[in-house]
């Protein structure tokens, strides 16, 4: 997907705490208290672009392990969109003599320090099918083979690495995991109108990708429904979700088939009262809003439209040429327990061009 300019940030309100769990090292006492109640989380995605991205990759490895992160999210997209989807699956990378491009991107995980949760993008499988990228493949192959490779056990990535819990076999990217009084939870949504064909230029047998979607959304669905049940069993103060698509990029094709995340969403936020964050890549720059609105149509103030749901805020991540990221640092003792951090490389700022002096 293509990035747009970034609008306006507005501070989220929100509730969280968290990060004992991942046996943070230090004193027992005071320094284990204060790390369970104030944690930083690392969030990126929709990086190695190419050749200039697979440059700029190690700054942001190295920047991410030199903060004290209790663990990151990427969101989506380990390559981009143009290169083939080579795999040894096939003896596809080898008969191209390129690399497979999934055992690649595990690599690069492996060099984090801290546990590392990666959720899937369109252009690792949805989009592997487009005629335009020669080879192309079959997006549920590809799928189905990077679900081989990246998931095999309850352990998230990273050298070092975290429980989580997979919502089964057939789905073992869609994840939840707590830390301390946050419930964070993972879901396959990719950009490119949800693997739907032919919108969002997928292309592919329909059929193939039709039933995909409708069981995949199915499963995702019922993945949100039964996390925020966990998370008000839990007591949790707040919740984060992580996906690839940008379901409100006004620049796709088409937005229909994220539809019923976004009802879904919205009930759920309305029901859980309390501070919800979703982090996406897909844009590829560095963005806070609230686009989630409920289903009135007279707001509060009297006027015509649905109100905004001010307790959900959306963060969309850096990604393609800006190989930068972002943190989120979580308090449980600050009303808007999460707090977004942009983090940017001065070694991956290009130069400028100034616009000529009128």
């Amino acid at each position: 997907m293509q990035g747009r300019t970034t609008r306006t940030l507005i501070a989220l309100a929100g509730t969280a705490a968290a990060a004992a769990v991942l046996a943070m090292p230090g004193p027992a006492s005071a320094n284990a208290e204060r790390t369970a109640q104030n944690y930083e989380v690392g969030l990126f995605g929709d990086m190695p672009y190419g050749d200039y991205g697979r440059a700029h990759h190690p700054a942001v490895i190295a920047d991410m392990n030199a903060h004290n992160l209790a663990f990151s999210i990427f969101d989506g997209d380990t390559k981009n969109g143009s290169e083939p989807c080579y795999a040894d699956v096939d003896g596809s990378a080898a008969a191209a003599g390129k690399p497979d491009v999934y055992t690649y991107a595990l690599d690069l995980f492996g060099r984090f320090s801290r546990p590392v949760v990666y959720l899937p993008g369109d252009n690792e499988w949805t989009d592997c099918d487009r005629t335009k990228i020669t080879p192309n493949f079959d997006a549920d192959g590809r799928l189905a083979y990077l679900r081989k490779l990246s998931y095999p056990t309850d352990q998230s990535l990273g050298r070092r690495t975290m429980t989580l819990t997979r919502q089964s076999a057939a789905y073992p990217e869609n994840v939840r995991w707590t830390a301390g009084p946050v419930t964070y939870i993972g879901l396959n949504i990719p950009g490119s109108d949800n693997n739907w064909a032919p919108d969002s230029g997928k292309e592919g047998d329909p059929a193939k990708a039709h039933a995909e979607y409708t069981a995949r959304n199915a499963a995702n669905l019922a993945w949100l429904d039964s996390s925020f049940a966990a998370a008000k069993k839990a007591g949790s103060k707040g919740v984060m979700i992580s996906i690839q698509a940008d379901m409100w990029d006004p620049t796709a094709d088409s937005l229909a088939h994220y539809a019923d995340t976004k009802t879904a969403l919205a009930r759920l936020a309305i029901d859980f009262g309390k501070p919800i964050a979703l982090v996406n890549g897909d844009s590829h720059s560095f963005e806070m809003d609230k686009p989630l609105t409920d289903a009135a149509t007279t707001n509060a103030a009297g006027l015509a439209g649905a109100n905004v749901i001010e307790t959900f805020t959306r963060v969309t991540t850096f990604g393609e040429a800006q190989n930068h990221w972002v943190s989120a640092t979580v308090d449980a003792r600050d009303p808007n327990v999460f707090t977004f951090h942009p983090h940017l490389i001065r070694a991956n700022l290009p130069t400028y061009t100034a616009p000529p002096a009128s």
